[in-house]
């Protein structure tokens, strides 16, 4: 070792380096560990937050599939408890817990593999999400005049979520293994939900109990309307699969949806789950020529529907109507209006209104709406329109409207498009797909449905990306889709459908 000191090459020799040899590793490592050591302790939720939205963020790009199978199993759960409650974090900027972490983690993930990978590119381009995403851009172009910034960002990414799940099914799904795994997480995790987590919440007192000594149940959602959506989600998915399959498993799933359903006693809710209901049992009839689907659904309705009208009306009425008087009240839609109870909504609503037209054909700015609740409403009153009609066209004006109706619509279209096709696992993406984007239309008129991404919004995406992935399978080897039986058992979902 010519030119080596004694001690260097004695370093070479035994393979021990010298502290100076790593000095900015060291000095970097002495920082890190200094810094997450003070953030433990003065912090740990924030940090706990961090590490949980990276390895999200990671797992998401290393098996994006995965991570949506585990964001449809755990669907409404509420996960603020990670990070200590409920937007327990950052309370300068309104609040962060992990949900809102799941919901950038996974956003950012999604989105990138929408950026990098060409399948699901072509998609994002392409005339599914073309629409969609110009709305998004449109949106975006409005946050530098919101009124609430902040809370427009946060608006931006829950609408932006549906898109990128339904990018996602679109262009990463390759297999019907892949794609009938994804549902079946997604009832697996309702099944779940609603015959072991819902029932220890409920003997654990996640419930209210109403001014007229009922009951309302929040459930895992940690609230009643968001545990109703999800509920009614998993009831129109798994009365699609009785109606294909015939099998009583999916029956009783309903049975277990239709049971939260009712206890939630969310008014919007039994129109949506009635809509709904109908709009699948009619696409069957027509598309399917399975005229069996409209008693079967005639009968899911009134079991959901008689146990929870009385109580909708007594919370709608103040009172439970004889035949005459609810009969005198459709007759005249004003009286019935003015005689419903719409808890401050009618108060709210004209307000939001009146500054929307200071901006009718661009709005005033996404998150707007929110601003003008705020300030003139106190925080017991909310922090939301209660209706997304009305939401989005302050914040958006018109043509963000226009833009966003015209986007669902090209699903619709879409999903209607593919339930003509003669195919088990198309329909069975297909049928839901319609009920429930017109169970979002319900649902938008008294509540905010974007919100509910991970209870609501999400599935509706999954679907409709469902139904046009099932459609292309279908078309590209007719062979799989005539060989596969009208009836099949499956089991539990594997992982395997999903790596």
């Amino acid at each position: 070792m010519r030119g080596t000191s004694g001690s260097a090459a004695w370093r070479y020799r035994s393979g021990v380096p010298a502290v100076g040899d790593h000095l900015p590793e060291v000095v970097v490592a002495v920082v890190v560990a200094l810094v997450s050591g003070y953030l433990l302790v003065h912090v740990p939720f924030l940090v706990t937050g961090i590490l949980f939205g990276g390895l999200l963020l990671a797992a998401v790009l290393a098996r994006p599939l995965v991570v949506v199978a585990v964001m449809l199993a755990i669907g409404p759960i509420d996960l603020s408890f990670i990070t200590g409650g409920f937007k327990d974090l950052l309370p300068a900027i309104g609040g962060l817990d992990m949900n809102g972490i799941r919901l950038i983690a996974v956003s950012a993930g999604l989105g990138i593999l929408a950026l990098v990978d060409g399948a699901v590119l072509r998609q994002l381009l392409g005339r599914w999400g073309a629409v969609y995403v110009l709305f998004l851009l449109f949106a975006a172009a409005t946050l530098p005049r919101s009124l609430a910034l902040v809370d427009g960002l946060r608006l931006w990414l829950k609408i932006t979520y549906p898109l990128l799940i339904f990018l996602t099914v679109l262009g990463a799904v390759r297999t019907r293994r892949e794609l009938e795994g994804l549902a079946d997480w997604a009832l697996a995790g309702g099944a779940v939900i609603a015959f072991v987590l819902n029932p220890l919440y409920f003997l654990g007192g996640a419930y209210d109990v109403t001014l007229q000594g009922g009951m309302r149940i929040r459930g895992v959602a940690g609230h009643e309307n968001p545990l109703s959506f999800y509920m009614l989600v998993i009831l129109v998915v798994a009365f699609t699969r009785f109606v294909s399959r015939g099998q009583l498993r999916y029956l009783a799933l309903c049975a277990g949806a239709g049971l939260w359903i009712v206890m939630a006693n969310t008014r919007i809710t039994l129109l949506a789950t009635l809509v709904a209901l109908a709009a699948v049992a009619v696409t069957a009839a027509v598309a399917g020529r399975n005229w069996r689907a409209l008693g079967a659904a005639a009968l899911v309705g009134a079991a959901v529907a008689i146990p929870l009208v009385p109580a909708v009306l007594e919370r709608s009425l103040g009172f439970v109507p004889r035949v005459g008087e609810l009969t005198a009240l459709l007759g005249s839609p004003l009286a019935l209006y003015e005689s419903i109870n719409w808890q401050g909504r009618e108060i709210v609503w004209p307000i939001v209104l009146a500054a929307y037209l200071a901006q009718p054909w661009f709005g005033l700015g996404l998150g707007s709406s929110t601003a003008i609740v705020r300030a003139n409403f106190p925080a017991e009153a909310g922090q939301v329109v209660h209706n997304e009609y009305i939401r989005l066209l302050t914040d958006t004006g018109v043509l963000g409207v226009a833009l966003f109706a015209a986007a669902l619509l090209i699903w619709l279209f879409g999903a209607a498009r593919a339930a003509l096709l003669p195919d088990r696992l198309t329909r069975e993406y297909a049928f839901p797909a319609v009920g429930l984007l017109l169970a979002w239309a319900v649902v938008s008129i008294t509540d905010n449905a974007f919100d509910y991404y991970a209870a609501f919004t999400q599935y509706v995406a999954l679907l409709c990306g469902g139904a046009l992935v099932a459609a292309r399978l279908a078309a590209e080897d007719p062979e799989a889709a005539r060989a596969a039986p009208e009836k099949l058992e499956v089991d539990l979902p594997e992982w395997s459908r999903l790596a």
